[in-house]
């Protein structure tokens, strides 16, 4: 029990040092403007790593169905005695 009150005893501080680390960045955010031209490029990053996320889905979901429909047929048709 003398364990858990000193980890405990702390708190109040630890509350307020990571209240105080937190307010930090968000002030020194506030000053950092971002130039139009750089936010152009990361939106078409984003915008082109999207596509080719979606494009490796879409080829996984037809890799994944060729091979359950291949499992199928050989179940068929080994039960068909083929």
């Amino acid at each position: 029990m003398e364990k858990l009150k000193a980890l405990f005893a702390g708190k109040p501080a630890a509350v307020i040092a990571v209240g105080s680390a937190a307010a930090v960045p968000m002030v020194a955010n506030a000053a950092i403007t971002v130039p139009p031209e750089m936010l152009e490029v990361f939106t078409d990053l984003a915008t082109a790593f999207g596509t080719l996320m979606a494009a490796g889905a879409v080829l996984f979901g037809v890799i994944r169905g060729g091979v359950a429909l291949f499992k199928l047929a050989r179940t068929m048709f080994s039960a068909a005695g083929a």
